[in-house]
């Protein structure tokens, strides 16, 4: 039985790990989770980005720096989403976190969503914000210094703010607007995306169009188109977009026409774009689940027939050791018949093993082990172990046996004072019982033994080795 629980706890140990796998699908980390909302984000898909980025923040693996970024990122999407007052709160405790970091590069990224958030506070003159986002901004260039890409994306933000200065003008500031048009400029030479000029043109168009410089604006729609992909179609339907206002704006309503024919040509394009992706990512994430479901069975089988072939393992050896049990046990009785009968004649030797063998039933394992060395001798300890062998598995049949009878402490104290002769009236003296009490005893012991009398009891009882 030993050999049983500790091979199937082996089995057990081992399988441990691919049952554990199989009932908890691996959690995601807030980085995947990340570049999960940034994927949602390119689709202009802002509540499951939300979303990936409120699960990220759970993560408790998260460090300052890390929360700080999700925050950021978080602000970001409060932007677009239309929920500047919650932006708000996220941006100020990301900067706190990031500060605490000393990350120059998470300072930098908390301080351009507070400076984009003051920027969506400038919806009337009395609300503008861009001087103090102008501010921010600029502290933000401070800490963006390892970061040319994120350098690129606070001077957008800073052109803004210096177009934003001149939106409330009667005449507009020269000075000022030179300085957004530069701010511009910088971005896309200091950035190292190569699709950042289109990412710029939103931008510009601003620009070019609080200066009413139709023709600038026009000539910088038609370098980014032809910088484009030819499945950037997003991107192309804001080129075209921008160039429906600005030919209007001209006065020239036949370019005018054939661009807003060529917007909506590219927004249609766009829209089956985005409407492909997300078929492809249905495809993919069934697969992905029809996948994860066969790898399940699979891991149950595994798990199965290693229990089974444990489980399997442990009946023969238990077979095994049982059966080398009987062996030793035959073995045993042999030799001590075969001492016991060595010498009939002998009254000395027959006396010996009958004296040492008096009691022992009552002995543990070590106690009998250590009984039939002493009556054997160390020169025959072989002999002297399988004897040994031989009474302790007749003992632990015999205890089997008895149990299997369900008596009780009293009632095997009986049966032991009736092998000394006593009658039921001497007995109940010694047991400080009533006569009918011990007759009451004998009763449940012969139902129990399936004998008829006293004699037959002790009979049955001596076989059991009770007495």
């Amino acid at each position: 039985m030993k050999a049983l629980k500790v091979i199937l706890l082996a089995a057990a140990v081992l399988a441990a790990p691919v049952s554990c796998r199989n009932s908890a699908a691996p959690e995601e980390s807030w980085r995947d989770l990340l570049a999960e909302s940034e994927r949602h984000a390119s689709l202009k898909e802002w509540e499951p980005a939300t979303e990936a980025i409120l699960k990220a923040l759970s993560d408790k693996d998260l460090n300052g720096g890390g929360r700080s970024l999700l925050l950021s990122r978080l602000a970001s999407l409060d932007i677009m989403t239309w929920r500047d007052a919650q932006g708000w709160e996220h941006a100020i405790e990301a900067e706190r976190l990031a500060r605490e970091d000393g990350t120059d590069t998470l300072i930098a990224t908390a301080l351009l969503q507070k400076g984009r958030l003051q920027l969506c506070g400038a919806i009337t003159e009395g609300e503008a914000q861009d001087a103090e986002a102008l501010e921010t901004l600029q502290e933000a260039m401070s800490f963006a210094s390892v970061s040319p890409n994120l350098q690129a994306d606070i001077l957008l933000q800073m052109s803004q703010a210096y177009i934003g200065l001149n939106r409330f003008n009667s005449s507009i500031d020269k000075e000022i607007y030179a300085r957004a048009g530069e701010c511009i400029d910088r971005a896309v030479a200091v950035s190292r995306d190569s699709s950042f000029a289109a990412k710029a043109l939103p931008y510009w168009m601003r620009w070019y169009r609080q200066g009413g410089n139709w023709r600038d604006g026009i000539a910088c729609c038609e370098n980014v188109l032809s910088g484009l992909r030819g499945d950037d179609y997003l991107m192309q339907s804001q080129c075209w977009n921008n160039l429906v206002l600005l030919y209007t704006q001209a006065g020239d309503v036949q370019n005018a026409a054939v661009a807003h024919q060529q917007y909506v040509y590219a927004m249609e394009y766009y829209m089956q774009q985005k409407a492909d992706a997300r078929l492809q990512e249905m495809e993919t994430r069934y697969e992905t689940s029809l996948k994860e479901a066969r790898i399940a069975r699979m891991r149950f089988w595994v798990v199965l027939l290693c229990f089974l072939a444990a489980a399997l393992a442990a009946i023969i050896v238990t077979a095994m050791v049982y059966n080398r049990r009987l062996v030793a046990s035959d073995r045993g009785k042999e030799q001590l018949l075969r001492l016991v009968s060595k010498d009939l004649t002998s009254p000395q030797f027959n006396r010996k093993v009958s004296e040492s063998l008096r009691g022992i039933v009552s002995m543990d394992e070590e106690a009998i082990r250590a009984r039939c060395r002493e009556l054997f001798g160390d020169e025959e300890g072989f002999v002297a172990e399988d004897v040994a062998s031989y009474i302790v598995n007749l003992m632990e049949e015999r205890s089997r046996e008895v149990k299997k009878l369900g008596l009780t402490a009293r009632e095997l104290e009986v049966i032991r004072l009736s092998r000394e002769g006593l009658s039921a009236a001497e007995i109940a003296d010694r047991l400080h019982v009533s006569v009918y009490t011990v007759k009451n005893h004998k009763q449940n012991i012969y139902l129990k033994m399936a004998v008829r009398n006293n004699s037959e009891m002790l009979s049955v009882a001596s076989q059991l080795g009770i007495i």
